[in-house]
């Protein structure tokens, strides 16, 4: 049975739309994530997973308007901290501390609307599991090997981060199946991307 539902989402993954040409879409720059404090997303993305600290921007506020509500969405009275990280040579992440009188403190599960998690590949998973282990980051479950299917030959674990946000680490040394159909659109990957 969860070979079959895994096998039906992700086969998901390999539909197909026409690029949004108007919007002159290069790629995606960064994603962005609220975390307690700077200093411990920091700790985690830079001593456990060996992102780099580019620059970091803050305190920001509006004492008397609406700027933050109008512009990001926040409570109007949010103050919010950045730091830009770079991990490995794919998309980078961009930390966001924020101080707001309306601010839930939980993750949100991982089936809530607005759960995310953020993948990460690996080129030896083995040697990943073990690293992570010794930073004492919590596993769930043990890692997966796809045998069928559109990712067959991906190995895969989710961890969390010690205030609850999922990681993906993937490993695919040789590739995944669907990449071997002609005409596939291939997503990117940083086993392909020169460092």
């Amino acid at each position: 049975m969860r070979k079959h539902i895994f096998g039906a989402l992700m086969g998901l993954m390999t539909v197909t739309a026409a690029p949004a040409a108007d919007l002159g879409l290069k790629g995606m720059e960064h994603i962005g994530v609220t975390v307690p404090s700077l200093a411990e997303g920091k700790a985690f993305f830079e001593k456990v997973l060996g992102c780099q600290q580019a620059y970091e921007l803050g305190p920001f506020k509006d004492e008397k308007g609406t700027w933050m509500t109008d512009n990001i969405g926040a409570h109007k009275s949010s103050v919010a901290k950045i730091a830009s990280l770079k991990c490995g040579n794919s998309t980078n992440i961009e930390l966001f501390e924020f101080t707001s009188p309306s601010q839930n403190k939980v993750s949100p599960k991982r089936d809530d609307m607005g759960a995310t998690s953020i993948g990460f590949y690996v080129e030896d998973i083995d040697a990943a599991i073990a690293h992570l282990k010794k930073n004492n980051v919590k596993l769930l479950g043990d890692v997966k090997k796809v045998e069928e299917g559109p990712i067959a030959g991906r190995s895969w674990i989710y961890a969390e981060t010690p205030w609850g946000l999922q990681i993906f680490i993937e490993s695919d040394p040789n590739g995944i199946a669907y990449t071997k159909t002609p005409g596939a659109v291939k997503l990117f990957s940083p086993r392909n991307a020169a460092n």
